[in-house]
């Protein structure tokens, strides 16, 4: 079966390789179990890139210090570099960035995911300081990563120092994710069926459990305005929850195997979902209806086969900030960089086997992909400024709830425009 809907691999833009990380302390070459690269994140504001290296270890990377000089090699051996960072000279090589910069965290157990939080709250009208007392204030940006035990651990990024230790999931942390408000709110999805929500300025407080069907969840986001949660498991519907009440809003069906990825656009109106069924689905947040399906398979497998082992799984996606791109990595050896408002082929490719994880740079400019061996590469995304009206949409959708659009007093067209009624 082809890869591609109506198109060969050679009619299809090649993705440009910028560079390969390797960390010295696994062997790439060594299928062993634990290097693996289960996640990878980079800091919102793009200063700290971090990934999990294999063997416990997750490596930290002052990424808007560093990534000049990274992307100067085809490929960079990252030594284990433990305790706190020094500025480098103004030479700035290679084996100085990362000698001296990056901090290699020895997290003691496997780390399965992971996620940024940075607070841009202003709490100094309080009476006192709501922060817990080793999470201070000026302390706005933190890592959490997940592990294989249940447990969600909080680190501080300059030091690499243990900040905070959660416990409360049974089984391992699946995925993390801090609430793009800026308010340290962090939702963990586990293994052992349920989704927590803490809050880090009140001592890490889990105040909320969530459950989709005691089956493993897979994946869980929050959406850009912090109104609505989505996840994802080991079923074919995506979970939709209402972040003010904390119950169940609605459930989106159309995947015909087990889910492992979701991801809201910028402006909170599209959930991307990505399954073992070999497909990619855009949906309306506020409807639930399914706009829009990219395959990885062509043609896709039937229900009696969707459901079984099919050589394209879907591993991981990433939206990009853009609201425009979104980058999928899949069984079959392909990197794919899609443009939800082109055709169904994606736009770009590029071949990599044993791939685990993928995530956009914020900025859009790079994708992160992380692999069965510990190594990370880091591919270039394909840049294009979208039309003028696309942008406007973006704009008004983040300022005007979807159940305002309609009694907005314009041209029904331009009504159905911002409603993403050409993707139906």
């Amino acid at each position: 079966m082809a890869s591609f809907k109506d198109r060969s691999r050679d009619e299809i833009s090649s993705a440009t390789l910028i560079t390969e990380l390797i960390p010295i302390h696994t062997n790439k070459k060594n299928k062993t179990w634990g290097s693996e690269s289960w996640c990878c994140a980079f800091s919102p504001d793009e200063s700290y890139f971090a990934w999990s290296s294999g063997n416990n270890v997750v490596t930290l990377i002052p990424w808007t210090f560093c990534k000049n000089t990274l992307f100067k090699y085809s490929e960079v051996t990252v030594p284990f570099k433990p305790g706190v960072g020094i500025l480098v000279d103004s030479k700035h090589e290679v084996q100085d960035c990362f000698g001296c910069s990056t901090i290699s965290v020895q997290t003691g157990h496997l780390v399965r995911s992971m996620a940024f939080g940075s607070s841009t709250y202003d709490y100094t009208s309080h009476a006192s300081s709501p922060f817990w007392s080793r999470l201070s204030s000026y302390k706005d940006l933190v890592l959490a990563t997940g592990h294989s035990n249940g447990r969600i651990r909080t680190w501080d990024v300059k030091t690499g120092k243990l900040i905070l230790e959660l416990m409360d999931h049974t089984d391992m942390v699946s995925h993390l994710s801090f609430n793009p408000t800026g308010n340290l709110v962090l939702i963990s999805s586990s293994y052992d069926g349920t989704l927590k929500i803490w809050d880090f300025h009140e001592d890490g407080n889990m105040f909320q459990t969530l459950k989709m069907n005691s089956r493993p969840i897979y994946s869980c986001c929050w959406s850009p305005d912090g109104k609505t949660i989505a996840s994802v498991g080991m079923c074919k519907l995506v979970y939709i929850w209402d972040v003010k009440t904390l119950k169940l809003k609605a459930k989106l069906e159309g995947h015909l195997h087990d889910i492992v990825a979701c991801a809201f656009s910028t402006d909170s109106c599209l959930i991307a979902s990505a399954s073992w069924d070999t497909r990619l689905i855009l949906w309306d947040a506020y409807s639930g209806q399914m706009l829009k399906c990219f395959g990885h398979l062509h043609p896709s497998p039937h229900l009696i086969f969707a459901s079984g082992d099919n050589g394209a799984w879907i591993r991981d996606m990433s939206f990009s900030l853009d609201g425009a791109h979104i980058a999928t990595i899949a069984d079959d050896g392909f990197l794919r960089f899609w443009d939800i408002t082109s055709d169904e082929n994606p736009e770009a490719v590029a071949a990599i086997d044993n791939s685990l994880c993928c995530t956009f740079s914020p900025s859009g400019r790079t994708v992160a992909v992380g692999n069965r061996y510990g190594p990370v590469t880091f591919w270039r995304a394909s840049l294009c400024v979208k039309p003028l009206l696309f942008l406007s949409r973006i704009a008004v959708r983040k300022m005007i709830p979807s159940e305002d659009i309609q009694s907005l007093l314009i041209p029904k067209r331009l009504i159905d425009y911002l409603l993403y009624k050409e993707f139906e």
